[in-house]
């Protein structure tokens, strides 16, 4: 298989995204890889970029909408990503803008107190509302409350023809050795990063976890159709089990030394 001329990782915030980032990094080198921001606001520091610069990216990643691919005068580029199940990806979501002061949406929640309800009732904040979809399919923007099957569609198209692999976060070691077997990657080891080890964790009532259920059908339907996918792709490639036992005992190790060195976190938009 000849590797892709350009490797997209579009990461959906709150699904491992950060220590997939961590191997890419020890994968790729500076000067080949580019960190996309501000997905919000459709990534300007990547479309400011000239065609030269553009031309020398092997790996593109970090959080986007599909469709990047377009800038790149590539002629094989491949993506890959990870989802997750909505309640815990919204709840994680919820509680990392709660952490963190300087996300792009704190300072809004700061002022108004909202509640996860009523993120969804109030304040419409489009990242919680079927965002997998929306940015699997490509319609970032689309007003809250409007994705729809259309988009779900869109995101399963995208997938069959853009995305070799797409994992799911509960099957993350599984995930990560089918990339490193596509990809060739000489280091797939990881030390977990962001990983939220509160005691008490953020316990939605059932209201709550109606409202999130209700605004986010699509990005469940399109998780339900990824595990099965993924499923899938596993039983075709019976070896990634063989391998499994052998590399998260060698990742344990790897894990162990990594944290008796000193570490910076890197920040995640």
């Amino acid at each position: 298989m000849a590797h892709p001329k350009t490797l997209i990782f579009l990461h959906i915030p709150k699904t491992a995204g950060s220590t997939t980032r961590g191997i890419l990094e020890m994968n790729y080198r500076k000067n080949e890889r580019f960190l996309v921001r501000e997905m919000w606001k459709d990534n300007p520091n990547f479309k400011k970029l000239s065609d030269a610069e553009r031309a020398r990216i092997k790996l593109l990643y970090g959080h986007m909408g599909f469709g990047l691919h377009e800038y790149l005068n590539h002629s094989h580029v491949e993506y890959f990503s990870l989802m997750r199940p909505v309640v815990p990806r919204i709840i994680s979501l919820y509680e990392h803008i709660l952490r963190f002061p300087d996300h792009h949406f704190a300072a809004e929640m700061d002022e108004h107190r909202y509640t996860l309800e009523e993120l969804f009732t109030k304040a419409n904040f489009l990242p919680f509302d079927n965002c997998q979809v929306r940015m699997l399919s490509g319609n970032m923007h689309a007003p809250f409350g409007t994705i729809g099957a259309n988009d779900l569609q869109k995101a399963i198209s995208n997938i069959e023809q853009h995305f070799p692999i797409v994992g799911i976060q509960e099957r993350f070691d599984e995930f990560i050795l089918l990339l490193q077997q596509r990809y060739n990657w000489k280091i797939p080891y990881y030390r977990r990063l962001k990983v939220n080890r509160s005691a008490k964790r953020y316990q939605p009532d059932a209201a709550t976890l109606d409202v999130i259920n209700t605004y986010n059908q699509l990005d469940h339907k399109l998780y339900l159709y990824v595990c099965e996918r993924f499923k899938k792709q596993l039983s075709q490639h019976p070896e990634i089990a063989k391998k499994f036992p052998r590399y998260q005992k060698r990742n344990h190790y790897f894990s162990m030394l990594m944290n008796a060195l000193p570490f910076v976190a890197k920040d995640d938009q």
